[in-house]
């Protein structure tokens, strides 16, 4: 099922059928019958110019891809990236620049990010010393050089991941030792396989994301800035851990609310909306710093698949983000084959800050067949904006574990063929 119909039947079967609910479903259909006239009319013609504000803000054709940080070691890396990403009909590249309280590129704030010499012999002594060039500054030039907007992918609350501590004595893990989460008897979340993630109710962390995104953003000629892992829970936490009830978080809890201790279902309940505010606060103190450098700068974040499960389940606000223009624009993580769960999730975030500053993440890696993603990108009300997870699932890639057989390597290439297709290019 198209989703263009997938909207409307849901539509229909929504509480009553008031011109308010018609509306937003015209604006959809007119949004697909312009991308349609929009994508013919670029098919052969070189990539447009960058703007990146209007472009992010709904301005535009906004079709992007995500590059993760293991998806490159060597200068010559960064160059085919690039060249495959034209390639694909990309418009933006997501660029990962920090993973893990890291950095991807030449900076005073963090360390250089240990994945970029995981197959090196001393990667100890590389981690201080770095890779031999600016990944991210060839980044720049090379998107740049062939018409690419270029956003750089931060992680904003990981601190680290993985069962051994980081190699580099300056990262945060090691240096702050007070940003870790604590639970009520002043134990740290432990290092696991999963991330652990930074306590965002401390000023002085909050204040260290907005000041390494600034950095960023006057020192690069970048044309965004995109947060991820902008949420509290972390991917190693247990649903029973309670966190951020240290003696510290909780005496910041009772400065900030008057209330005294979590005893009480009200105490809890206003314990995690106030968690909420720091984690929101994360976001403003950023974008203030990226908008203050460059006033042009895309300011984005990749945020949960629906906005209630969102701001409820994961402490992420996002759509009151982009309704006080904290933000330009969320990218909904709606990773599905399920055509009528990408329907419902956009119809959600539709109704929560309209369509304009929405840019659907699909999850192209669980499509087997490219000609399953390339229908689900023809179906979203505007094909023209789209964002693609990840780039190694259409190019060989220096991702560990990616399968290098010929025949994943084949799917790979039919994955591409069909996308680059819709995308418009030959």
């Amino acid at each position: 099922m198209r989703l263009g119909r997938a909207i409307r039947v849901r539509r229909r079967t929504d509480a009553g059928s008031t011109m308010k609910q018609q509306m937003p479903l015209t604006g959809l259909l007119l949004g697909m019958f312009a991308a349609a006239v929009m994508l013919l009319a670029m098919d052969g013609c070189a990539t447009p110019p960058r703007v990146p504000g209007s472009a992010a803000a709904g301005a535009g054709p906004l079709r992007a891809v995500w590059v993760t940080r293991w998806d490159y070691l060597t200068a010559d890396d960064v160059r085919t990236i690039m060249r495959n990403c034209d390639r694909l009909g990309a418009t933006d590249v997501m660029w990962q620049v920090r993973g893990q309280g890291d950095a991807y590129y030449q900076s005073d704030l963090e360390p250089w990010g240990q994945e970029l010499f995981r197959d090196a012999e001393e990667p100890e002594t590389l981690v201080t010393v770095g890779p031999g060039y600016d990944p991210l500054a060839l980044a720049v030039d090379e998107a740049h050089r062939r018409g690419l907007r270029l956003h750089a992918w931060m992680n904003a609350m990981p601190l680290w991941k993985g069962t051994q501590p980081p190699l580099a004595l300056s990262h945060p893990w090691h240096t702050h030792e007070s940003w870790r989460l604590r639970d009520a008897a002043g134990k740290a979340q432990p290092l696991g396989e999963g991330y652990v993630i930074a306590n965002p109710a401390l000023h002085e962390f909050r204040s260290h994301i907005a000041r390494v995104a600034a950095d960023i953003t006057r020192r690069y000629r970048v044309d965004g800035v995109h947060l991820d892992y902008i949420r509290y829970v972390s991917d190693s936490m247990k649903d029973d851990e309670q966190y951020l009830t240290d003696r510290r978080t909780l005496t910041l809890f009772r400065a900030d609310t008057g209330r005294h201790g979590l005893d009480t279902p009200a105490d809890r309940a206003a314990h995690r909306a106030w968690i909420r505010d720091q984690i929101t606060d994360v976001v403003r103190r950023t974008g203030r710093a990226v908008k203050a450098e460059r006033s042009d700068v895309a300011f984005t974040a990749a945020v949960w698949r629906r906005p209630d499960i969102a701001r409820e389940t994961y402490l992420q606000d996002a759509a009151a983000w982009v309704d006080s223009g904290l933000i330009d624009a969320v990218f909904p993580m709606i990773y599905t084959t399920d055509n009528e769960q990408l329907a419902g999730d956009l119809i959600s975030w539709e109704k929560a800050v309209g369509s304009g500053r929405i840019v659907p993440g699909l999850g192209a890696y669980k499509h087997e067949a490219g000609q399953s993603i390339a229908e689900q990108i023809r179906a979203l009300p505007d094909p023209g904006r789209v964002a693609l997870f990840a780039y190694s699932t259409f190019f060989e890639s220096r991702a560990p574990g990616q399968d290098q057989s010929p025949t994943a390597s084949a799917r790979r290439a039919q994955r591409r063929d069909s996308v680059a297709r819709t995308l418009g290019r030959p």
